[in-house]
Parts: C-alpha cells; structure tokens; sequence
C-alpha cells in the first residue's frame, strides 16, 4: 500500500472483531457466522479473487455472501461451490472484448447477410414514434450465456438462500431509484441485472421492474449480509475513489463518479458494520480494464495476504471450520443432459418452426452443452432476435426453456468510409424483415458521395429449398483510362442492374444459384480504352449466370480460419440471345479465392487468387478485365485486384493473379501486413497461362481495427509500375 499509516489503522480496526458479535452467539458459545460482501467496481472487482484465494488457503468458513454488480457475479460462483481458483480460471480463460461486444462468429449469421453484417458503425431500432436510441451498448448476450453455462446445475434453485452458501445481490429499479434485493429467481438473471450498469448494458425486466447496476444505490450491499445472519463481516471493496475535476478527463470517468455520488451516502452507512474491510491498491486501473485481470487478481492477493494475521487470529479465536461445501464442478462441452420436451419464450413475429429449426435438437433424447451452445448461437446469428438464451428445469429428465427477446424487425443503419480511390462516404440502410412473407428481408442502400449509389435487395431464404433475391441498383461511377500505364482521361460512368436469382443454402456457408441480369450503361464523358474510343456512349445488356459460394471465415477483417470462394460463369447478350458481332453469346468465367490460415496466434497466412476469363470477340469495353488496386473494392465483378498498380490499371481479356498476404498482429487489434503477388496479362484465352506478360509486385500495410472499422495505410511497389504507390483505406466497406 501506499499509505502504511492507513493499513496499520484498518487492521487495528479489523482485529476489534468481536465487538459486533450478537450477543446470542455469544452466550450460546455457538461459531459466529461470517458474512462476505463484495462491492461492484467493474473490471477492478477481479480484485475480490485474489482476496477470495487468501480465504480459501486459510479455510475461513464463508456463511453468507452479498454482492454488487462485479461483486454479485464473483459471489455468486462462489456461493455454489466454485473455489477461488476455479473463478480465476474461467474469468482468465475469457476473450473479455467479444465477451462484452456481443460478437458471434460469421458462420452462424444467414449466408444473405454476411456481406452486410460488418459494415454498419451504428444501428438503430425503428419504432411507432420514429428511429429510437439503443437503452444499452451491449445487449448481453454473450454475459447470459456464459452464466447460464457455468450455473447449469443450479438451474432448478429459485431460492439462493438455499444455495451452498446463501448469497443476495442488490439491483436497481431505474424507473423509481430503488434498490432491489434480489434473492429469489433465475440466478444468471439476477446476475446479469446487478452488473448493468445504464447505457453501457441494456437494463433487464425482472418480475414487471426494470432493473441495472446495484451499485447506483447500494454499491457495498454489508446491511443485506447482516440481516442474513452473519455475525462478522468481511468487505472488499474495490470502488473508486471521488476524483477531483482535473480527473475527471472521460465518459467512463463520470460514470464511475456518478456511480459512486448515488451510492456514497449508503456507503458511509454501511462502512460501520464491517469488521475486516479490504481495499485492494487498483488506484491505476479502471471500471473497463478486463485485460489486465491476472494483475487485478494477484493485486488482490496482496492485499490479502497483508490481512493473513487478521484473519488467523479470528479463526483461532473463534475455532472456525471451514464449511464442507460440494466442490462445483464446472460442465464442458461433452455433458450431457436427457432433455424430454422444449419450450420456446417470447415469441411473438417469428414462427416457432424457424427457432426450432435453429436448434435443429432430437427431442426427447441426450442434448450434450456444445448442442445447446450450438443452437443458440444459430438462433441469434440468425438476426431475429436481440437475446437468445435457456434454462434446463427438472431433475432427471429436463425441460429445456428456450427465452428469446425478438429484435425490431425495422432498423436504420449507417456505415462511414474514406479511401484514396472513391474519397468519402456515408452509407444509410434501412431494412424490414418478415416483409410479405417470414424470412423474408428488404433493404435500402443509399451511398452518399461523389459517386453515389443506390441499391435495394428483396430476399427471401429457405435454405436449401430454394429461396428468391430480387435486386435494383444504381450507380454514379467515376474511374480513370490508362493506356501504356499513363493516364488517358476520366470518364463517368451511370449504371443501371436489375437482378433476379434463385439459390439454395447449406449450413449459412455455402450458396449455389442460377439467375438473370439486365445491365444499362451510359458513358457521360469522353475517354480512351486501349484501341477502343468510346464517345458519350450507352447500351444494355442481358446475362445468364451460375454461381457457386462459400465463405466460412469467423471475421470479415483479420480472420483466422475459413474460406471464401466467389465463382461465376455468365453469357452476356445484348439481344437476349447473342452479342452484336458474334453468333453466340459472350462467355465470362470468375474466381476469386482466399483461405485463412492460422500459423500461431499472432500470425496469419492468406493464399489468394483470383481469375477472369473471356471467350469471345468484339468484347465491350465494360466487360473487358481489368487489372490494379490493392483489394477487390468495386461493385463490378470486372477487376483483378493487384498490390504494385493503381485501381484498374491495365485492361486485358484474361487476368491470374496469385497473391499471398502475411498478418502479424503486432499488438491488440494492430496488424502489419506483408502482401506479394504475380499475375499474367493475356489476350487470348487460348494462350492462358503459357504466354502473355507476367507481372510482380509487393506491399506492406500497417492496419487498426478501429470500432469504426480497419484503418489501413499501404505502400506497393511493381515491377511493370516501377514506382512507389500509397493507398489509404479508413471503415468498412460499403
């Protein structure tokens, strides 16, 4: 500690302990019961681990437990039997940012919606009354989850007093400032409610009251402990200390301090009645500082080591036992469980048949953890819904309630984006689900930029029955000619698509399909293409196409496993039947490929290649292939990206590009990127890969994935381009 002045006066204080015994105990020569509380204090209240590991080596019996926000979640494990070093397992072995950001991996999200499902900053409900602000940052889904997990075999308990160790914990009512005492009712729930601290965590409804964090009331519940029985109190505490203005530089600092104003005045009253009080050294840390749990743990440790003689003199004074409490032993993904029906909760829009297809479980039978874990995350990677969570009711045979909170089906959602190539942009969607028929989605992009864009999307999914996407779009293109890699002149370019497809889908990670498409272009501007000069032109087009999907990488950024696979074969036509000029139709045939793999945690490896060819002549201009540009990042499937050249540098017939990208992650969320490629230019596909011109180039790009998406800065060097080239890429792309 930094003040020993202060440590010397709160252990005097806390070997006074027998002054507060109840006067029964006493004259009845029966063990004083000891009471623990542990106060919220966010990611600092890891803390009350390390003090929790000191009680269990010295086997002081724990009689009560209350708790806090942080608080109530650390007690509450611990009152059902997990020892200190069991909760230090399970709170170091989490990834805390996915844990707190509701994150859930792209392959449980509809195959129609991962393209989309990374691109929007903020997203907002559309009710009755207009466009609402989420009631919190994080729903909590994957907080639910997790406790639903880790308490499975205390499901059926409805009292905690009749836990191993009785335990309340203490929410708020945020309608009328109450302070709540939770001790009956769904565990997880309860502790969910006392960690939701307003804004941050959406609130939680619980018998008709909607409640969030305890610790705006009653931070360091030691009066609840008391009146549960417990003779003498020990209280962690691990709030923070009032800062002065000068300290207060941020949101999370005044909350923090608004927090602490509430409760302060309950505080001081309950700071009397605690006989061994611990306040861990945490000055430094924060309410949010999740990744540095092992040093808040072992913080807490020293403390309590520092209390060691204190609390020897009180077991051997009073001849404490440690209490004979069933060890928890935790279930893993291989537990079992005879589930005889299923219940589903809160449905309201969706049908109880897509739900239960989601879950996909053979009732009644053996339903393992992983099956259930399995089904929930299908449930909410399905979009339907804002929670998905369970509870497993019954003895031998269980029923399995399924509780689902239905998200909006009408959102409005807004995407922000610059890059060197198409400059600024804001992206505004909005999109309707159960539209006409369930599982149906309609959307609306409108790109504002200078080269807006509009596109809407009707889609219906049925998996592998196949499903419909109807699509309208427009675009405002601006793109610059060479010719000999020199600069010609820009052109503009309006495009109109009209796109009708069917597809089937397996498993949300692979698609098939087969569709049509009507193409109208106009050029507005002059401008050269390599011996072809087109003058204020315009024409349409008619395609068939055939494609083939996949894509099972878990992130659409920086992922470390999966694949994506895009290939497309169409016939172009310019009177439904052939193309002027030719007999027959123009054959396209695309392919673009990428594998994620994994070689340590740190470093990642992406082979890439993509394909283009044409089979064909007097092929125009718009569909011709172009070669250049960093990353595949227009809304034409006609360039070959190709590290070392501008953005469509160099038109051909047929282009193959073999790339390799090298990640490593420098520190969190901060990566350096090697990326190499070699391609070769043809013009007759007939030549393909045994003539032709090949070409080399290389590039290095330091990236942040920001919470506004990949902030990226590159530099590329070609052999065919012989000078250095920078690129800027800033948010997702839209």
């Amino acid at each position: 500690m930094k003040h020993p002045l202060l440590l010397i006066f709160l252990i005097a204080v806390s070997c006074n302990v027998s002054a507060k015994l109840k006067s029964d105990s006493l004259k009845n020569n029966k063990r004083p019961k000891i009471g623990l509380v542990l106060s919220g204090g966010g990611a600092k209240g890891f803390a009350h681990v390390g003090v929790l590991k000191i009680i269990d080596e010295l086997e002081i019996p724990i009689d009560y437990v209350a708790g806090t926000s942080m608080g109530s979640i650390i007690g509450a494990f611990y009152s059902i039997g997990y020892s200190a070093r069991q909760i230090e397992e399970i709170i170091l072995s989490q990834d805390w940012d996915q844990l707190l950001a509701d994150e859930i991996s792209r392959k449980y999200v509809p195959f129609h919606e991962k393209e989309n499902y990374e691109r929007h900053v903020l997203s907002f409900p559309i009710k009755p009354k207009g466009i609402e602000l989420p009631s919190g940052i994080v729903k909590g889904q994957n907080i639910i989850n997790l406790f639903e997990r880790l308490t499975i075999e205390y499901h059926n308990i409805s009292d905690f007093k009749t836990l191993p160790i009785p335990f309340v914990c203490v929410a708020t009512d945020i309608e009328t400032g109450e302070a709540i005492i939770l001790d009956k009712g769904y565990l997880p729930e309860a502790m969910r409610a006392s960690m939701a601290i307003p804004t941050l965590f959406s609130p939680i409804e619980i018998n008709g009251r909607l409640l969030v964090d305890g610790g705006m009331v009653n931070n360091f519940p030691v009066k609840e402990v008391v009146d549960m029985g417990a003779d003498i109190v020990i209280g962690v505490d691990v709030q923070s200390a009032l800062k002065s203005k000068d300290e207060l530089n941020s949101f999370v600092d005044i909350i923090n301090q608004t927090v602490s104003l509430m409760s302060l005045n309950e505080f001081k009253k309950n700071i009397d009645f605690v006989d061994v009080y611990i306040k861990p050294e945490i000055n430094s840390y924060s309410v949010g500082s999740f990744n540095d749990a092992d040093s808040l743990i072992h913080k807490g440790e020293e403390v309590g080591r520092k209390f060691i003689p204190v609390l020897k003199k009180l077991k051997e004074k009073y001849q404490l036992e440690k209490n004979k409490i069933k060890k928890y032993k935790p279930p893993v993904d291989s537990t079992t469980y005879y589930v005889k029906n299923i219940e589903f909760k809160g449905l309201k829009e969706v049908s109880k048949s897509l739900l239960s297809g989601k879950f996909n479980l053979d009732i009644p039978g053996e339903v393992s953890l992983y099956q259930l874990k399995q089904g929930i995350n299908w449930g909410y990677g399905s979009r339907y819904f804002d929670q998905v969570d369970f509870q497993l009711l019954g003895n031998r045979a269980k029923t399995l309630q399924v509780r689902v909170k239905e998200r909006t089906t009408k959102r409005f959602n807004v995407g922000l984006r610059y890059d060197s190539d198409n400059k600024a942009g804001v992206l505004l969607n909005t999109t309707f689900r159960n539209k006409l028929r369930s599982g149906s989605h309609l959307s609306f992009d409108v790109k504002l930029s200078e080269t807006p864009r509009f596109v809407t999307t009707y889609a219906i999914d049925n998996g592998l029955k196949p499903g419909i996407t109807l699509q309208a779009e427009y675009n405002d293109w601006n793109v610059t000619a060479y010719e000999d890699l020199e600069k010609v002149g820009d052109y503009d370019l309006d495009y109109l698509k009209f796109d009708a497809k069917v597809h089937s889908i397996l498993k949300e990670s692979y698609s098939v399909g087969i569709g049509v498409r009507a193409e109208y272009y106009k050029v507005k501007s002059n401008f050269t293409f390599p011996d072809l000069e087109v003058e204020n032109d315009d024409d349409y087009f008619f395609s068939y196409y055939a494609l083939l999907r996949l894509d099972s990488h878990e992130k659409a950024y920086y992922p470390k496993k999966g694949i994506s696979l895009y290939g497309e074969y169409k016939l172009v036509t310019n009177n439904g039947a052939s193309l002027d000029g030719m007999e027959r139709p123009a054959s396209i045939a695309h392919l673009k490929f990428q594998k994620a793999i994994s070689i340590t945690d740190k470093f990642t490896v992406y082979p890439k290649f993509y394909g283009r060819v044409i089979w064909g002549k007097n092929i125009p201009a718009f569909f011709m292939t172009y070669t250049g540009g960093i990353d595949q990042t227009d809304y034409f499937d006609i360039q070959m990206p190709f590290v070392g050249l501008e953005r469509m540098e160099i038109a051909s017939t047929n282009s193959f590009i073999f790339r390799g990208d090298f990640q490593y992650e420098l520190f969190k969320n901060n990566y350096l990127i090697f990326k190499a490629n070699i391609g070769k230019i043809t013009e007759d596909v007939n030549e393909s890969l045994r003539t032709g011109e090949w070409i080399r180039g290389v590039g290095v790009t330091y990236s942040y994935n920001s919470l506004i998406g990949p902030m990226e800065f590159s530099l590329m060097y070609s052999n065919k381009k012989d000078k250095i080239l920078n690129y800027v890429s800033l948010g997702y792309w839209f």
